[in-house]
């Protein structure tokens, strides 16, 4: 592997920027940056070479609709052009690819909202549904037999049944924007007041890690792969010393409550599936978890990073961490140590407001 292509969603320079980061060392250098993606808001990559980015423009911009770009990337270079576009009917705060890279599903906090459909550039329709107040992620499963969300509203995870045909929606879902006909196929509930917001599942799918923004619990569920149900295994604390209260449930309408509240970003774990790292944006600070027999958690330590660490990634090759401050308009790569430890190796400035990171290797 010579060579390793970071991109970050920068929300308020309204860019998806493009920095190399060295194998070996760990450098991080600014290659280039993708304009005119106005909000941007969040990434997910096909790593034959595709690059998708959500963009909710606001003003002054609001004959704009919310849309998909699709940015084709270059092997050698990493450079991403403009591709087709897909335009949505709600905004979108979380977009991931299925596994056979044919359909995009999205979560959107603001109308509470499961998104469904094809990858720009192909045909097919759009389709929403009710999927739970403030619906923070969604997330397919790697068997790609459901999708999951996490209504930081409602405080529950939810999951769809998908169609074996991988298009349109299965018996219990809805046609576009039909509210009353849409039922999940099961959910578990969070503790009140929790805020569940961030998903991920393990290699093989068996385990779901779950963040909640507004307790800083990490939740460790079992999941059973035929029916999609998940059974609550742990709960650790990803805050725990930190002297922080409950955080509120955050809207342009609310005021900010600053920063002595729980407000968790986002989690990653190694591709190994040896360390699970999540983000707290009020201390910021990275809280690191060795998974331990049967997917439980074991906190490591914590990492002080950049300002408000709204987005992390782990490079594919599980030696670098990468988070970026929404405050602090930088990127820092981190050496992940053999004992979960984080080592500060470089350091890179990017456009305003960055909050997404994904990384490509090319084959």
């Amino acid at each position: 592997m010579s060579r390793t292509f970071v991109y970050i969603a920068c929300a308020s320079g309204g860019t998806v920027d493009v920095l190399a980061l060295d194998p070996e060392s760990g450098t991080l250098e600014p290659s280039g940056r993708m304009e005119g993606l106005e909000h941007v808001s969040s990434l997910a990559l096909d790593p034959s070479g595709t690059l998708y980015a959500a963009c909710n423009v606001d003003r002054p911009f609001p004959d704009v609709p919310p849309r998909v770009v699709a940015l084709p990337l270059s092997e050698r270079s990493g450079a991403a052009a403009a591709g087709p576009v897909r335009e949505l009917p709600v905004t979108t705060c979380y977009i991931s690819l299925t596994p056979d890279r044919r359909e995009l599903f999205g979560a959107s906090y603001h109308e509470g909202r499961l998104i469904r459909f094809p990858v720009p550039g192909d045909a097919g329709r759009v389709e929403t549904f009710r999927s739970g107040a403030n619906t923070h992620c969604a997330v397919v499963s790697p068997d790609g037999r459901f999708v999951y969300t996490a209504s930081l509203g409602d405080d529950r995870v939810s999951w769809f049944a998908l169609d074996a045909a991988g298009s349109g929606s299965d018996a219990g879902a809805a046609k576009t924007n039909d509210d009353d006909a849409v039922a999940p196929s099961g959910h578990v509930a969070a503790r009140q007041g929790s805020g569940p917001r961030h998903l991920r599942f393990n290699a093989s799918g068996d385990r779901a890690y779950v963040l909640h923004e507004l307790s800083g619990d990490v939740a460790v569920y079992e999941r059973e792969a035929s029916t999609g149900q998940l059974a609550l295994l742990q709960r650790a604390s990803a805050i725990e010393g930190l002297e922080l209260a409950p955080g509120p449930v955050r809207s342009p309408s609310t005021a900010d409550p600053g920063l002595g509240v729980v407000w968790c970003s986002d989690l990653r774990l190694t591709p190994d599936g040896r360390f699970l790292v999540a983000a707290e944006r009020s201390t910021s600070t990275l809280a690191i978890f060795a998974v331990r027999d049967e997917g439980l958690l074991e906190f490591v330590r914590r990492t002080p990073t950049e300002a408000q660490p709204r987005g992390i990634a782990i490079d594919p090759s599980g030696r670098y961490l990468l988070a970026c401050g929404e405050r602090s308009d930088h990127v820092t790569a981190y050496r992940i140590g053999a004992d979960g430890s984080l080592a500060r190796v470089s350091r890179a400035a990017t456009a305003g407001g960055p909050l997404w990171i994904e990384c490509w290797a090319p084959e």
